[in-house]
C-alpha cells in the first residue's frame, strides 16, 4: 500500500476481500479464484468465506485482479470485462501493466485481469482430460465462475460481461467460445490478434517427450515439478518443442474449428504491421525470399504457392516482406478463418498506425486501455467502453457483406474496407474457405 493509498473492503459469497483505494478508484489485487492441487491438475473452486488480503500484487500466483470505481454498490450494475493476458502462453501474468483498469474504472466500467498457468502446466493434455481441455483454458473458466458468483459486490452486473483477450489471451477467448466450453458466463467476446499453434499438442509431443526425457502423463510431472532435477526436464521439453516449432506458438489450444463455436457476438482484430518490428532485421538485409523457404515448408506453405505468395506480400510492402509473412501465419490468417466461419456475429477490425505509434503487436492495448500516450474516453478507449456497455460494435458485422472496420490506433480515420485478409486463402496448406 503507497502513501496515498487507504484499504478498502468488499464483502462477497469469497469473503471478505480488503483492497486499496487511491482518489475515486478501488484495486483489489491477486484474489486466489482457484486451489491448484499440483501444477498439471486441474483447479477447484476457491474456498469461500475467507478473508482475503487483496493490497499488494503477486504477479507469481494465479489469481485475478479487479479494479472498479470507488464506493461501486451491489446495485449499480456496472458492465464487466474481463481481460486475459497475451504472452505466447510463455509468459506474462494478471497484474498485466499493459492492461490498466484505472481509466476504464473512471468510466463507470469494472475491469478483471485473469492470470492462467503457463507452457506444459497449462497445456499438456492426458488421456483423461475432457475433449479440447486444457488447464490454461480451464483456469480462465475458473475465473469466469468467480465473477459471476462474486462481482455484484464491487459494483458489477454478472450478466453483462465482455471477455477480452490479446494474442495468446485472445486465443483462450476463442477457445471458451466453442459449444462445449460455453456456459454463458460472458455476453460477448474481444480477440485481439489471436494467436494459435499450427499443430496439436498429440502432435507435438514426441518432440516434448524427447527433450524431457519423463513419460507425459499427469503423475509422471506432477512428480517431477515436487524436484529441481525434474522442474529442469520439464523445462528441457518445452524448450524442445519450442525450438523445433519457432514458426509460430510451440503450444497453445488447437486445433480451433470455428463450427464449433457457439453463436455469441464477436469483435476480432488484427494490426496492420503485427509482426513487423520481429522480422526488421532480416527485412532490411533482405533476406525474405530465402528465409521464407524453410519456415514456410514448417508451416505449410504449399510449394507451388512460395513464388505467388511471396510476390503478393512483395506487392504489399516491398520493405517488410518477410514481416508480413509471419504476421499472416502467427495472426491474420486465423482472423480471417474465424471472420469467414464462425456461426454467430462477427465484427472484424484491422488496426493501422496513427502517425505516432507503430501498428505492431501489442500496440492496441494501450489505446484500448487508455495506457500511456493515448487520453481516456477518447479513441479506442471511448469505444471500448460503448462496446462493454451495449455491445454495439459501431459498423456492420463481418458476414453483411465481409467488409470490416480499418482505424488508426487513435480512433481516427474510419473506413470501411472488403475482405482485407483474402490474400491468405489459398496460401497455406490449411483451407478455410
Amino acid at each position: 500500500m503507497t502513501v496515498s493509498e487507504s484499504p478498502v473492503e468488499v464483502t462477497c459469497p469469497a469473503g471478505t476481500i480488503i483492497g486499496v483505494a487511491d482518489e475515486d478508484v478501488a484495486r483489489f489485487h491477486s484474489i486466489a479464484y482457484s486451489r491448484i492441487p499440483a501444477p498439471f491438475s486441474d483447479a477447484e473452486p476457491a474456498p469461500q468465506g475467507m478473508l482475503i488480503d487483496a493490497t499488494v500484487e503477486r504477479p507469481d500466483d494465479i489469481a485475478l485482479s479487479i479494479t472498479t470505481p470507488l464506493g461501486a454498490k451491489d446495485v449499480d450494475d456496472l458492465p464487466v470485462i474481463v481481460h486475459v493476458h497475451g504472452g505466447r502462453f510463455e509468459m506474462g501474468d494478471h497484474t498485466d501493466p499493459a492492461a490498466p483498469g484505472d481509466a476504464l474504472a473512471r468510466q463507470g466500467v469494472i475491469l478483471v485481469k485473469v492470470g492462467y498457468r503457463l507452457m506444459l502446466e497449462g497445456l499438456a493434455q492426458f488421456h483423461d482430460d475432457p475433449p479440447a481441455h486444457f488447464r490454461a483454458v480451464n483456469d480462465v473458466a475458473t475465473a469466469l465462475t468467480w465473477v459471476q458468483r462474486n462481482i455484484e459486490a464491487f459494483g458489477g452486473d454478472p450478466t453483462n460481461v465482455t471477455l477480452s483477450g490479446q494474442s495468446a489471451g485472445a486465443a483462450v477467448v476463442l477457445w471458451l467460445m466453442r459449444k462445449d466450453h460455453y456456459k454463458g458466463e460472458f455476453r460477448r467476446a474481444l480477440a485481439l490478434s489471436p494467436a494459435f499453434p499450427r499443430l496439436s499438442y498429440n502432435q507435438r509431443k514426441s518432440v516434448i517427450r524427447a527433450g524431457a526425457g519423463i513419460p507425459l502423463t499427469r503423475k509422471a510431472l506432477n512428480d517431477a515439478a515436487a524436484t529441481r532435477s525434474g522442474q529442469k526436464k520439464i523445462r528441457r521439453g518445452y524448450s524442445a518443442v519450442r525450438r523445433r516449432y519457432f514458426t509460430d506458438m510451440a503450444l497453445g489450444p488447437a486445433p480451433l474449428d470455428p463450427a464449433e463455436m457457439a453463436e455469441v457476438d464477436l469483435v476480432i482484430s488484427s494490426l496492420s504491421e503485427e509482426m513487423y518490428e520481429a522480422a526488421a532485421k532480416r527485412d532490411r538485409a533482405n533476406m525474405a525470399r530465402f528465409d521464407m523457404i524453410l519456415p514456410g515448408f514448417i508451416m505449410g506453405l504449399k510449394p507451388d504457392h512460395y513464388v505467388r505468395f511471396f510476390k503478393v506480400l512483395k506487392a504489399r510492402n516491398p520493405k517488410h516482406i518477410l514481416g508480413e509473412f509471419f504476421s499472416a501465419n502467427l495472426i491474420r490468417r486465423w482472423v480471417d478463418m474465424i471472420s469467414l466461419n464462425a456461426p454467430g456475429r462477427v465484427w472484424q477490425a484491422e488496426l493501422v498506425g496513427d502517425g505516432v505509434v507503430k501498428p505492431y503487436h501489442c500496440a492496441d492495448l494501450a489505446p484500448l486501455f487508455a495506457g500511456e500516450g493515448y487520453a481516456q474516453g477518447e479513441g479506442l478507449n471511448a469505444w471500448l467502453v460503448t462496446y462493454a456497455r451495449t455491445g454495439e460494435p459501431g459498423w456492420e458485422p463481418y458476414s453483411d457483406h465481409h467488409n470490416a472496420l480499418r482505424v488508426d490506433l487513435s480512433g481516427k480515420n474510419p473506413e470501411l474496407v472488403r475482405e482485407p485478409l483474402a490474400y491468405l486463402r489459398e496460401a497455406f496448406s490449411l483451407k478455410w474457405d
